[in-house]
């Protein structure tokens, strides 16, 4: 196993694996951790090119969904995880879930688009891939973001890590991922979720979801793409009450009666 991982909570717990977006790594999900660890076993792990595993080649989306299977099958209790995604953690997850299905038990991914976007989204690439670079803007997204200085410190030493060639092969995937059609054939849950404030591609998205036998969706109020962090108590307290098959949070706007069923 290659991939940067960290355990935490009691080992013979059900596994709940998080999976980060891009340009950070494993610290983001610190506070939900936090507030799971006492009766959740946490795996976090570095996605290639990314974070402590920034000198992993990033492949594909299918090579690493295979390495996360393998970092299930060896920490995993049971070999098997609910699986939490963000941004490109989200994408990671699905992808987990159509090709490796044996270790996952339910997913849960937020902020991810789910139809190819526009050319003008593809012109804007390689000019993305760049601006990852530029401290200004590092600084500008730490500012709205609004991460305490600690966090504001692993987010730049991260995004500064992150290389041109991981970017562009990541957006390439991204700019035309669509919902990989083994999903309509798995029986584990999934649930969709975005904060009010994204972007139209990721709301619009969240429709699709509900084309799968076994999905719910949700919108999350006042909160944009990396909410996690601006709501953290919400966010872990969706995470849990979806685990254990409670009605979510009532602040959330819930799109389907399936959000009760991932017991």
């Amino acid at each position: 196993m290659n991939l940067v991982t960290t355990e935490t909570g009691p080992k013979d717990a059900p596994t709940i694996l998080f999976l980060h977006g891009m340009g950070v790594s494993s610290w983001m999900w610190t506070e939900q951790v936090e507030a799971l660890s006492d009766r959740y076993h946490c795996v976090t792990v570095d996605l290639p090119g990314n974070g402590e595993s920034y000198q992993q080649t990033w492949t594909s989306m299918s090579d690493t969904a295979a390495q996360v299977a393998d970092v299930i099958r060896l920490l995993g209790t049971g070999q098997r995880a609910h699986v939490v995604g963000l941004s490109l953690g989200g994408y990671t997850a699905l992808r987990l879930l159509a090709e490796h299905p044996d270790v996952v038990l339910s997913t849960l991914v937020s902020g991810v688009t789910v139809r190819p976007l526009s050319r003008f989204y593809k012109m804007l690439t390689p000019l993305m891939a760049g601006m990852y670079q530029w401290d200004f803007l590092i600084n500008l997204s730490a500012k709205m973001m609004q991460l305490p200085d600690e966090a504001a410190v692993l987010f730049k030493r991260d995004t500064k890590r992150l290389s041109k060639e991981t970017t562009e092969r990541v957006y390439a995937e991204v700019m035309d991922f669509q919902l990989p059609p083994a999903l309509k054939s798995r029986t584990q849950p999934i649930l969709a979720v975005a904060g009010d404030k994204e972007t139209r591609p990721i709301l619009d998205s969240l429709g699709d979801f509900l084309t799968l036998p076994t999905a719910a969706t949700a919108i999350a109020p006042n909160a944009h793409h990396a909410w996690n962090g601006e709501h953290p108590q919400l966010f872990s307290d969706m995470i849990a009450t979806w685990i254990e098959g409670r009605p979510l949070p009532a602040a959330l706007q819930v799109q389907s009666a399936l959000a009760k069923m991932a017991a």
